[in-house]
């Protein structure tokens, strides 16, 4: 079995038509007998709790800074709610979900992140891990009686137990360590913008990286791509950046070697 991968972001937890375009695609992907499994994020979810609970917001360059209170709200949110919230949505859908983190079965264990440098300046991004082994037993159990697994973004190391991990690098690892046949990697636009804000079919890295040099791919879009290209390296034949419409449409921007 070749699994389809999807990426979900917060943003789109909680919208039912973008959910309902995701089920629909997957229902297509299983009629040809392809397995689906779906991680997400909960970006929006984070902040909306954190400005709640007057807890900081801190990111640099795309990624989340998490200390100890924003992990809690992790767990509320991508461990919670996020999780749960699309769960329902795919068994509203007739698809038979089962909601899970990175932390449950064996599926992950990590290491804390060590400082890295960000523009000549270093950074400690606090609780975020960094993939040292990924157990895919619980999700080949899974896939194998046409379950959907929908996992969140945590992971668990053996030192300091629980931590955040980018949900789309945790998208691209598990899908190397499934053998998927593709990954989608869902956003808020339709594709990949160029410097005039048109929308990109094909993008190659030294396309992206000529984006980054000259300013019009930024913030979070510049780790998206990074981890959409180390999917591509990783042998993941097709990697597309999207969102519920061209999921629907088959249509975003295909990475190309």
């Amino acid at each position: 079995m070749e699994p389809v991968l999807i990426k979900i972001s917060g943003n789109l937890a909680d919208d039912k038509n973008a959910i309902t375009k995701i089920c629909s695609y997957a229902k297509d992907q299983m009629a040809l007998g392809k397995p689906v499994v779906v991680v997400h994020g909960g970006g929006k979810q984070i902040n909306q709790l954190s400005e709640q609970l007057n807890v900081p917001v801190q990111q640099v360059a795309g990624r989340r800074i998490t200390d100890r209170g924003a992990l809690e709200i992790l767990l509320y949110t991508v461990g919670g709610i996020v999780n749960k919230t699309i769960v329902s949505s795919f068994r509203e859908s007739g698809l038979k979900a089962v909601g899970l983190t990175g932390i449950d079965g064996n599926l992950t264990t990590s290491h804390k992140r060590p400082p890295l440098n960000i523009n000549g300046e270093e950074v400690d991004f606090g609780l975020v891990g960094e993939f040292d082994a990924i157990d895919t037993e619980l999700i080949d159990t899974m896939i194998k009686k046409q379950f959907v697994p929908i996992i969140g973004c945590l992971t668990w190391s053996p030192k300091e137990g629980i931590l955040n991990i980018n949900a789309d690098t945790f998208a691209v690892k598990l899908s190397t360590a499934l053998n998927c046949s593709e990954l989608n990697l869902l956003m808020s636009p339709e594709a990949v913008l160029d410097m005039d804000q048109k929308p990109i079919k094909e993008l190659t890295r030294e396309t992206w990286k000529s984006g980054v040099t000259h300013g019009w791919i930024i913030d979070g879009m510049q780790p998206k791509l990074q981890t959409g290209f180390e999917a591509l390296q990783n042998g993941i034949p097709r990697v597309i950046l999207t969102n519920p419409d061209g999921l629907a449409a088959q249509t975003g921007t295909l990475l190309i070697k």
